[in-house]
């Protein structure tokens, strides 16, 4: 065999083991498949954040038919969800009564995933009604018969009575949640939602996956375990 046939087949070898074993080491773009943040969110890693709002749509698709199942292909990591308080005319109550839920949910063991969950309950009481039920609470959070209404969809579909509610929100873990949140355009899940809009899926803290690059649950998986590869 000539020395030039044995340099191409050797090259041939090296490009097929390549994509064999290396084509997943980088396969990921950043600014295509994914961008990084402009802060580390602290104590993020090992977790998959999704920043949501009550009064987003695809929110609601993406917690109906892909967070559960792209989860769980993804076990070795949490789910750590972010509600937007700045969206939504409810959007502060919404935060509140879902960290409560959290809260309560972390203290009974109960995964945030499990249908069990009151924080899911509670969530998906306030997709049904906005979303499916084109409620509107009054479309006036200034008004407290309003808010009441409002926090009542989410309290009586997670089992929480009003008075625990109001209890639970000046508790360390709920304060740290909301903080961990943040409440206005300063906190962390306004810095995730003004990337590209809600939902929006945060890998370890930084890697924020592009939506558009999201193409079915066993490939957004993947995404997931190549961005917390990432070092």
């Amino acid at each position: 065999m000539k020395i030039s046939s044995i340099f191409k087949s050797v090259a041939k070898s090296i490009a097929v083991l390549a994509l064999v074993v290396g084509v997943g080491a980088n396969a990921l773009e950043e600014g295509k498949d994914y961008v990084l943040l402009e802060r580390v969110i602290p104590n993020a890693e090992g977790t998959v954040i999704k920043a949501f709002s009550y009064d987003c749509p695809f929110c609601y698709k993406y917690d109906k038919a892909v967070t559960k199942p792209v989860m769980e292909k993804v076990s070795d990591m949490k789910f750590v969800p972010y509600h937007l308080a700045t969206k939504g005319v409810f959007g502060k109550y919404g935060s509140e009564v879902l960290a409560v839920a959290i809260a309560k949910d972390n203290a009974d063991g109960v995964s945030l995933l499990d249908d069990k969950s009151k924080f899911k309950k509670a969530k998906f009481a306030l997709y049904k009604a906005y979303h499916d039920k084109k409620e509107r609470w009054g479309a006036d959070a200034s008004k407290e018969a309003n808010v009441d209404a409002f926090l009542n969809t989410a309290l009586a579909a997670a089992g929480i009575d009003k008075a625990d509610f109001e209890a639970a929100l000046n508790t360390d873990e709920v304060k740290n949640i909301l903080n961990s949140w943040g409440m206005d355009n300063n906190g962390d899940a306004y810095m995730i939602a003004k990337v590209q809009g809600v939902p929006a899926f945060v890998v370890d803290g930084k890697y924020l996956i592009k939506t558009s690059a999201i193409k079915g649950i066993d490939q957004m998986a993947d995404m997931i375990k190549e961005l917390h590869s990432m070092k």
